[in-house]
């Protein structure tokens, strides 16, 4: 499971999410698809609400975000979120 240290001094919560995704596909030679999977059905997993978040699937809350490029080649390109759609409504 992903986690940060959101919170703690000089670290950002913004950027917590993709850094760390970032530094398990290229430090630790993760596989793209296994780091984003562990941010998000997996970290819903561990806190038990699978049932209503972390994957897109009908009747569970629609927080998605979409960026420009290919995540999975460069998943640095999660810090330059375009789109932010939180519980069915676009924010950004």
């Amino acid at each position: 499971m992903l986690g940060s240290d959101s919170g703690a001094p000089a670290h950002l919560h913004p950027r917590a999410a993709w850094q760390e995704i970032d530094y398990w596909v290229r430090s630790c030679g993760i596989d793209p698809v296994v780091a984003i999977r562990a941010a998000t059905h997996d970290a819903a997993a561990a806190m038990r609400v699978e049932h209503e978040a972390g994957t897109i699937a009908a009747g569970k809350y629609a927080d998605v975000i979409a960026v420009r490029g290919d995540v999975l080649r460069h998943p640095a390109l999660l810090q330059h979120v375009d789109i932010v759609i939180r519980h069915g409504q676009r924010h950004r």
